[in-house]
C-alpha cells in the first residue's frame, strides 16, 4: 500500500491542479488517490481503521483515474471516509480496482485542509513517459 503520494500542485486560475508522477499505471492511480486525500485532509490523525473499495470499468486511462478520483472524492463527501493510504490493480477482465484504507473523518481528531467539489475532465491528461506515468488532474475546488 502507498500512503505518501508523488505529487505537485500546478498553477491553475480559479481550481486547483495536480501532476502527479509514478513508475506504473496502477502506482499512479494509487498516488493520485493518496493526492486527493492530502488536498482535503491532514495526514496526521488518519487511522487505517477498515477499507473500502472503489471498482470502475478499464476504459481509456483518462477515465480510469477521473472515475477512481470522482468515486473516492464521494465516499469522502457523502460518507465521509477519508484514506491515509491506497492500492490499486487491474483484473482480469480489465476492471481496475483502487482499495482504500482509512476511517471516517472525525472533526476532533483529524484537519480539514481544503474543500474539493468535483474532479474535471478539463486539463486532465495520463500518458506513459520514459521514466514511467504522469497524469495532470484539475479539481473544482
Amino acid at each position: 500500500m502507498t500512503n505518501k503520494a508523488r505529487y505537485r500542485e500546478l498553477e491553475h486560475t480559479g481550481d486547483l491542479a495536480i501532476e502527479v508522477t509514478a513508475p506504473s499505471r496502477e502506482d499512479l492511480l494509487a498516488q493520485a488517490l493518496i493526492a486527493l486525500a492530502r488536498l482535503m485532509v491532514e495526514e496526521e490523525g488518519i487511522d487505517t481503521r477498515e477499507q473500502r473499495e472503489i471498482t470502475v470499468p478499464s476504459d481509456s486511462d483518462a477515465d480510469v483515474i477521473r472515475d477512481l478520483l470522482a468515486a473516492a472524492l464521494n465516499l469522502f463527501l457523502i460518507d465521509g471516509f477519508i484514506w491515509r493510504s491506497a492500492a490499486v490493480s487491474t483484473r482480469d477482465g480489465g476492471t481496475t480496482v483502487a482499495s482504500l484504507s482509512g476511517e471516517i473523518f472525525d472533526r476532533r481528531r483529524h484537519q480539514l485542509i481544503g474543500e474539493i467539489k468535483a474532479v474535471t475532465y478539463h486539463g486532465l491528461t495520463v500518458e506513459e513517459t520514459a521514466s514511467g506515468w504522469r497524469a495532470v488532474v484539475v479539481f473544482d475546488a
